[in-house]
């Protein structure tokens, strides 16, 4: 489905390139102005796909239906290799509540480097924002051996809050062998509800 543009700003962002721009010295302050593939929260996800490639694009990781459910996007990004949309389960409206933009990375060097390129330009738009930097051990793999790498931007003084994050998600080979996973870059726009959902066991 084509996309029309909305009277109101957004702002995107470009991988390895500095295109943000701002007409005027004003910074942004509202999560709704950060487009990851042109899509912001709070969108419809019929504005970018129609109902039935939003069916046949749900990823399956979940056993049974759960509070949100996940549509993956491949086709025709111009930034990164995939996109993941959170929306909520029985929503007519299919409001994306979460944005995840990754791209496949082959060491921590390469994507420390390319996250350092991104963190510069969101702390250019959004400097008033509460920002953190952390390196944690990665839930998934009980070892605490894979790690994720976060640059997180709060709207909230509180934790949690919406927020926008930037990750290097490294795995461990054994975890990449029994689960198939890859290391990943992030660019991630999540809602408050979202990330209380995902602490809360994903239910």
């Amino acid at each position: 489905m084509k996309h029309t543009d909305k009277p109101m700003k957004r702002l995107s962002i470009y991988l390895f390139l500095i295109l943000f721009t701002l007409q005027t010295p004003s910074q942004a302050d509202d999560i709704r102005d950060f487009q990851i593939e042109g899509m912001s929260l709070g969108d419809s996800l019929l504005d970018y796909m129609t109902k039935d490639e939003i069916k046949q694009n749900t990823l399956q990781y979940f056993p049974d239906q759960r509070k949100y459910y996940i549509v993956g996007m491949t086709n025709n990004l111009k930034n990164f290799e995939q996109v993941e949309i959170y929306l909520k389960s029985k929503d007519k409206k299919y409001e994306i509540r979460s944005i995840n933009g990754m791209l496949m990375i082959n060491n921590l060097k390469n994507c420390l480097k390319k996250k350092k390129k991104i963190i510069k330009d969101i702390d250019h738009l959004f400097s008033e924002l509460i920002k953190f930097s952390a390196t944690k051990s990665h839930e998934v793999d009980e070892s605490g051996k894979s790690k994720q790498y976060i640059d997180q931007y709060n709207f909230e003084a509180a934790n949690p809050s919406n927020h926008i994050r930037v990750e290097c998600v490294i795995w461990t080979n054994k975890i990449k062998q029994e689960k198939g996973f890859t290391d990943t870059l992030n660019v991630v726009a999540m809602t408050k509800e979202v990330w209380n959902w995902a602490a809360s066991g994903y239910r």
